[in-house]
Parts: C-alpha cells; structure tokens; sequence
C-alpha cells in the first residue's frame, strides 16, 4: 500500500511544474549582496547592530585523474563589513592537515590514534597556494600548517572590499581515514569527493575577531556569500555541488541524462559491476559550471559510474546519486530525501536553498546542498536524516560549529531522531525483517530518541567521560568523548521539549531558526532567543546542560497514607545535582491513571494534568519534595515520567515498585533496558572428568550494562560419563552441587569512573573468593586493585586438576594483586602493556613478592595479523616461599591461571598422561 502511494505521489510531481525561485535561481552572484535578496543579513539583521563579512568566490578548477591533483585558480571578493579596518587576512588550508608533523598528527599520536599518510601526505603536500596577488602584485603570506596568513597592501577599511586572486593545487589521497577529501576505486574507475579543498577565508566576526583554529579533524565554518565554479573533469565523470548546475544542457544532454537515469537499473544485482555509458577518453574532457548564494561554502562529488535519481518539487530540485552497482538499493533516494525536508520544515522552518543532493559516496558528511552518505534503503534512511539536518544547523544557521559543535551536531542529531520518529508513526521500515523468528523474537526494537540520543548520553554520563557542552570541539579528549555534542545535545533539546511542552519548544525553535538564518549564533545567543520567545527564565536549565556536567536522578522515596479520606502524602528525592520540573502519574489499585506536574520555578508548561506546588531547589537547597494526592481506592503505583523523555540516570528508583523483568536469554545483542532491572535466564551445561556433565541454569542481571551486573551460574553435577581413569571407590565423592557468581558494579556516587568486583566460586574443587576495585585512569590507561583468596581442602579437590600435583592443599593462597594496563595503537597495529605486582596477605603459609610485565603486540601486514608477547618476571622469596599453584612455569599458564579459562581448569574425558589416576592411587594408599 505504501509504495502505491509513493508511486502516485512521484507521479504527480512530475505532472505539476516547478515553480520558479523568488530570488537568486540564475542571478549574477556578484548581486547576492542586493536589497531584494531576503536572506541577506543586512536585510534581516539578528539585531541591530550586527554585522558579519560577505564572499564572492570564481574558482575555475581542473582535476587530472592521472595524478589525482586540482590546478585551481581562485578570484575571491572580500567585503569587510565590521566596524574595524583590517590588516591582513587568514585562509583555511585544510588538506594540510594530513601529513606528517601537522597540529592534527601531533593530537593524534599524543591520543595513541596515529594518521595515515599517503603518497602526497609523507611528501606533505595537501594544499599549496602558488601565488596570492592583489591588483596584480604578490602578497607577503606566512604559513603556519593548516593556516595561511596574507597581509594586505593597505588596511582594507570598514564598508570595503578587496579582490584576491589565487592560484592553488590540492592533492588528493586514497584510503587516508579522516581525509574528507576523498578519493576511492569503484569499478576499475576513480570515485572523487571534491570537499574542503580551495582556499578559503576564515570567519572575522564580533566574537572572535578571527578564528584561526586548526584544522583538527572536526569541524569548519565560513562567511555567507555566492560562488561561482567551473570543475573540468575527465569526459566520462558524472559530477553535481552546491548550487545549481548552469549549463546542463552542455554536460547532461537529454539523451545522456535518460541513459544515466537510476531506474534503468532498478534490477541490476547489488554489487555487479557499472556499466560504461560514457567511454572513457584522456584527451576529452567538460567543465561543470555552477552557480549558488546564501552559501558558505562549495563542495562537489563526482564518479564515472553515478546514475541519478531526480525529483522537482516546488521549485526544489531533489537528486540522488548512486553508483550504478548500488542502484537498486537507491531507487527510492531522491523521494526518501525529500520526505525528511518535508519533516524538517514543519518542526523548524522552511528549506531555503533550490537543490539537494544524496550521494552515494563511501561516508557521512554535510557541505551547502550536498550531503554525501553511504548503505541503502532503507538503512540510509539513518544517514539521510542526519546529513540533512545538517542543511538547516550547519547551512542555514551559519553557527561556528568548530567553538561550539552543540550548536550544529546536537541540533542535527535532534532532527535525526525526529526524522525517524516521523519515519515509523508513517509505517515506513528503518531496517529490514529480521532473518529468522528466532532473531525476531529476541531482537528489541528501539523508540530512536533512546537508541540515537538518550542511551549514548547515559551511557557517557555513567562512564563520566563527559565535559561540558559548551566546550570547544579540538577540546574533547578524543573522539568518543566528542561525540557527547550529538547525543548530550539532542537529549538537551528534548528535555528541554519536556520543560516548555510540545508546542512552545517547536514555536521557539523556529523562532530561534528565522532569526539567525543566514546568519552567525553562538550560543548565548541560541539562549537569548529562546528566553525571548518564550518570556521564561530559562538560565538555570541552559547553565546546567551547557556549562556543567550533572545529571538528572530523582527517586521516589515512599507513598503513605495520612487518613481515612484517601490522602496520601509521596515523597520525592532529588538525587542528581541537576534540578528539572518532573511529571509523575499515580496508577490506583483500581487502575485509574492520575497525572500531576511539578513545576521547578513560575514558568508552567501548557498542560491538561494536575498542577502541583513548585519543586524550587538545587544542590542542598530542598532535595526532598511532598505531594499531596487525593485517589480513590488507593495507589497501586507511583512512576515519575511515564514518557521516559526526562533524562533521568537511575529509573529504577522512579517508581514506587521496584521495575524488572524476567525473561529467557536468546544470547543476541541488545541494548540494555533503563526502564527496567533486566534478569536473564538459559540452561547451562558443562563437563569435566571428575563431575561428568554439569546441568545447570545461569542467570545475567544488570541495569544499563553498568550497575548492579551479577552473573550467577548454578550447576548439578551428576557424575555421567565421568573420567574412566577415576578410581570406583571416589569416583562419587565429588561435589554433588557447584557455583560460580560474578557481582561488578560502578559506583553511583560521584566516582563512576571506579568500579566494584566481586567474584564467588565453590568450583571444581576450588574455593575462590575475589574483592577488586577497578579505575579507568583515561581511555588507555586501567588501574586494577584486588584481593584473591584460593583454597583446595584436600586430594580429593586435587583430582580435578590436569596436574593434580601442582596445588598445594589445606592452605590458604591469599594475595594483594595491583594491575597497570596501558593500551597503545601504531600506524599498522598496537598493543597492550600489562604491568602486574603480587604479595600474599593474610597467610602465615607463604612468604613472597613478585613483579611481572606482559607486552602483547599486533602487526598489520598486508592481509596478515603478526602477534607477539613478551613476558618478564622479578621475584623474591621468604623462607615460607612461594605457593606451587601461583609459580613461574616455563611451560606457559601457571595452574592458578590455569583456573580463570573454563578450558584448562579440569580434566576432559581422556586422562591426562594418567596424572588423575596416580592421583587415585596415591588416595587409595
């Protein structure tokens, strides 16, 4: 039914003309800059007072597919439109970034994650300016790796402009990870992604004066302006960028176009290779001229073997492109693309620009009316959603992503999840049918709020490997803390969509959209126009989702009854550090739902549940709260927002009744559950020579992954097809029960970076008993601190052993063991280096010391792993010594080790060299 209605609805567009753009279509660029451009920011100030730079850059560009380098000549007007003459200029030179001994190198090998260099990077060559001339004479410049000082002939005065004419090569490099410039084999034939490759001039602005960061793989911004640029390219290339493509009747002739159409290959098998539709010839080559304003910023994509997929609605031009091997799986590109903008604009605001492009081009990654993404339908339904996004915070909110990236990745991975929120309330798949019933019955599906922001955040938040959103994005220590700005920041959004209700958070977010489009936010000022729109002190919630790092935990403390009419007294806790208004429903004993509000200052959401009195407190101030409830037929249960939309850390106390579930483990991967403690149940079945088969059941609990993680097994041990080597007369004294139970926590306080281990075994013969504590010192480095307690009470423990005379009986092995891990990471591999002390405590049976070291190595060569480990040990003896169990053995694994692998801690059913039964033999004397 549904891809009925898109086919009709595909239909109609193409019935329907476009309508023509009020402004800009084919316009000069020189004129972006005219009375009657309604995006102009001199049009529509922020405020008055505010003032921002304006571009104009021609670039004509020739890429030789032969060296894979850009020639490219560059003639860029420049307006200074600030209150302040101007000295000099700074460009952004961002290839530069990927050779050896740049900024980016430097933060990466500093973060154990080396670059890889190509053959232009270890020369490096990324970006070279050959000349930089104004009115014809050569500039003084200075270069310092990714930024390009140009000082000017005069002071370029307040209200006027300079022409800088350019001439450039960039270098493209394969395989090269960050390298968002990209070049790629598809078919035999060169794929390229012509991004972040001409000089471009950075942002003078109120805030920063100029911002000159380094180019450290993270984010760009750029003045607003209009560009026009010629790209030749080898004759067979099929190339589309930001702006609008002026001759394509000269490049894409009608009879080209219907060949390279997306639906001549609807039932082309995935993967096979492209057919040629343009022969390739290395003489021949076309310029692509385009044309675009109200940009920052041009980006192209090009490849042999892209065929298109093209829709025009309303004067919006929709294309995909996708290699021809991935056309089937891209057939609905251009209408699934053009679905997300029509969700966008009903949540923020009109799409401003005449074209978008999705392209199928081996990454995600945003540009001014181009997004180039990757997988298939419907999986790229993800990919879409975000790079998109990124055309309403990123192009049309011109923030400076790079000082503040909650501003672009946080409001865009909002988006996302809204995106695809929309995408299931229609019916419309995210993935595929599971592959069997079995995988379909034990395989969650997720609200895209929780997969895609809230579980992330949490699980960030728990690790406490957060810093603040209001932090600069080079300042996160590494790119799993960075990502916080995605999934913090779209959290931030919908708890603020909690606070001010549906409708008024959508208003000011349009508010906040129209007002700065076009234009250069911070974010005081994101914050100044939500306040505005809204009349409501709103400080405390963004000082706190911004500038802090606490959280959200509020608990249900008890439910009483005060008298015989009904009235109950719930008390509340806050926990957490961060205050928030909460929601909380009251389900009787009849079944009757009662919904309340507390407010936590004057401002009150719009809302058709109880008001209560506000909650105003914080910190020390007020962290227990009293509601009073009328309900008839008495409370059954108390749960504080039922629409798990507050990003509280600890659900488990938001509710009268302790929340879990019970369910059999289908052993597949999941997230965890935040709503619920989860327990886990499976049949259990082991075996070694003494028990015979064990049969067990073994339960996994845990909330978040993180707390509370008991795993805890439970096995009969029932002498079936036991060791044949085991003497009659003891062949049933083992065991008749074992167990093995494993409890590790984080500690809720505070320090979650520590962790509780405890470890209780009454295994195999074993009596084991293990107290740890675990610290997390930085992402590389790992502290362990532990007792562990070892007792066997006589031979008969021994005969499980695969030596059986190696562990000493009716002794105590007690020990303090500290444990130093730092893991590393080469340009072709890494390692672990392990770093282990052990003394015994608590034992008047052993006297020793020991220090140890392990280094684990990889190696990538080629298509092959080398591995290798070095061990060293340095130990001192009393006159007590050394248990027998815990010694060095050349032989490898010493038998105390031996225990902690399933594998080696007994004897199988064949004897082992007739050790057991010379075990046996010893017993029976």
């Amino acid at each position: 039914m549904i891809k009925n209605i898109y086919i009709i609805f595909l239909l109609l567009l193409w019935v329907f003309p476009c309508c023509s753009q009020e402004f800009g279509s084919l316009l000069t660029p020189g004129e972006y800059r005219r009375k009657d451009n309604p995006y102009y920011w001199k049009n529509r100030k922020p405020y008055e007072g505010y003032w921002q730079q304006d571009v104009y850059y021609k670039i004509n560009a020739v890429l030789d597919d032969k060296t894979d380098i850009i020639h490219g000549k560059e003639e860029l007007t420049y307006w200074n439109n600030s209150p302040h003459a101007i000295g000099y200029v700074y460009f952004h030179l961002y290839q530069n970034a990927f050779q050896p001994g740049s900024y980016f190198d430097n933060v990466s090998l500093n973060s154990s994650r080396p670059l890889k260099f190509g053959r232009y990077g270890i020369q490096k060559k990324g970006t070279e300016v050959i000349s930089t001339k104004v009115d014809g004479n050569e500039l003084h410049v200075e270069l310092d790796n990714t930024i390009l000082k140009v000082y000017l002939p005069r002071p370029l005065q307040s209200n006027d402009s300079i022409t800088f004419l350019i001439e450039f090569r960039t270098y493209f490099e394969e395989d090269c990870g960050w390298r968002r410039m990209s070049l790629f084999s598809v078919d035999n034939v060169k794929h390229y992604n012509i991004v972040l490759w001409y000089p471009r001039i950075a942002m003078f602005d109120r805030h920063f004066g100029w911002a000159t960061d380094q180019d450290l793989g993270k984010e760009y911004n750029g003045d607003y302006g209009a560009y026009n640029v010629w790209l030749t390219l080898p004759n067979n290339y099929i190339c589309d960028g930001t702006g609008l493509l002026v001759n394509r009747e000269e490049v894409l002739p009608a009879d080209l176009r219907e060949k390279l159409d997306i639906n001549n290959f609807r039932n082309k098998p995935w993967g096979e290779p492209s057919s040629v539709i343009i022969p390739y010839d290395s003489a021949a080559t076309k310029t692509w001229k385009f044309q675009a304003e109200n940009v920052h910023d041009f980006a192209a994509t090009a490849d042999p073997t892209y065929r298109i997929g093209e829709i025009n609605y309303k004067g919006l031009q929709v294309v995909a492109l996708a290699q021809e091997s991935h056309a089937a799986g891209w057939q609905n590109a251009a209408l699934t693309a053009l679905q997300i903008i029509m969700f966008y604009e009903k949540a923020t605001g009109e799409y401003h620009y005449p074209k978008i492009i999705v392209a199928d081009a081996g990454q995600g990654m945003e540009y001014p009316m181009v997004t180039l993404d990757s997988e298939f339908d419907p999986y790229y339904k993800y990919v879409f959603s975000h790079e998109i996004a990124h055309q309403w915070f990123y192009g049309m909110v011109g923030s400076n992503e790079t000082y503040s990236a909650v501003l672009d990745e946080g409001f865009t991975q909002y988006l996302t999840v809204f995106a695809l929120q929309k995408f299931i309330a229609e019916g419309e798949p995210l993935n595929f049918p599971e592959s069997s019933k079995y995988i379909s019955r034990f395989t969650k599906n997720y609200d895209p709020y929780y997969k895609y922001s809230l579980f992330p955040y949490l699980e960030k938040a728990l690790n406490k490997r957060e810093r603040p959103l209001n932090t600069h994005s080079d300042a996160f220590d590494d790119w799993y803390q960075y990502r916080l700005v995605y999934y913090k920041g779209a959290t931030m959004l919908f708890n603020l969509q909690y606070v001010l209700g549906d409708s008024m958070f959508f208003k000011a977010l349009q508010y906040y959209f129209d007002k700065w489009k076009f234009c250069h936010p911070y974010l005081q000022d994101f914050r100044d126009a939500i306040i505005e729109y809204t009349g409501a002190d709103l400080n405390w919630f963004f000082d706190q989702w911004l500038e802090t790092t606490k959280t959200i935990d509020y608990s249900v403390k008890s439910v009483k009854k005060i008298n015989k009419n009904v009235n109950y007294e719930i008390r509340f806790h806050r926990k957490g550090e961060m205050q928030m208004p909460i929601d909380f429903t009251v389900i009787s004993k009849q079944g009757m739902r009662y919904n309340y509000n507390i407010p936590n200052t004057w401002f009150q959401k719009s809302t058709k549940d109880t008001i209560m009195p506000k909650w105003f407190g914080w910190g020390k101030l007020y962290p227990d709260y009293k509601a009073y409830v009328n309900i008839p037929g008495g409370i059954k249960d108390v749960v504080i927002d039922t629409t798990c939309r507050l990003a509280d850390i600890n659900l488990l106390n938001n509710s009268k009744k302790f929340p879990y579930t019970l369910k059999l483990d289908g052993m597949l991967d999941n997230l965890p559950d935040n709503r619920n403690y989860e327990i886990k149940y499976r049949p259990d079945f082991w075996y070694n020579g003494y028990d015979g088969v064990k049969a067990g059941i073994h339960f996994n609990g845990d909330y978040l992954a993180y707390y509370h993680k008991i795993r805890f097994t439970l096995w009969y041990n029932t002498g079936l097809l036991s060791n044949k080597f085991i003497l009659p007369e003891i062949a049933h004294k083992h065991a008749p029960f074992s167990f093995e139970l494993n409890y590790r926590t984080l500690f809720i306080k505070r320090s979650n970076d520590k962790t509780l281990d405890i470890a209780l075994k009454y295994l195999d013969g074993l009596q084991y008993l293990k107290l740890g504590i675990e610290k997390d010192i930085s992402e590389n480095h790992n502290l362990l601190f532990y007792f562990k307690s070892l007792y066997r009470y006589g031979y008969l423990d021994n005969v499980y052993l695969l030596y059986p005379d190696e562990w000493e009986t009716g002794k105590f092995n007690n020990s303090i063991n500290i444990r130093y891990g730092y893991e590393y990471y080469l340009k072709k591999g890494g390692g672990l280096i392990i770093l282990q002390m052990k003394a015994p405590v608590m034992s008047d049976f052993y006297n020793y010391s020991y220090i140890n070291s392990t280094i684990l190595n990889r190696y990538n060569l080629w298509k092959l792993t080398l591995k290798s480990r070095l061990f060293g040990q340095y130990g001192i003896t009393g006159c007590r010594g050394i248990p027998i169990e815990s010694n060095l053995y050349l032989s490898g694994a010493n038998p105390e080790e031996m225990f902690e692998n399933k594998f080696t801690r007994s004897i199988g059913f064949f004897d082992n060299n007739f050790k057991c039964a010379r075990l046996c033999r010893l017993y029976s004397t």
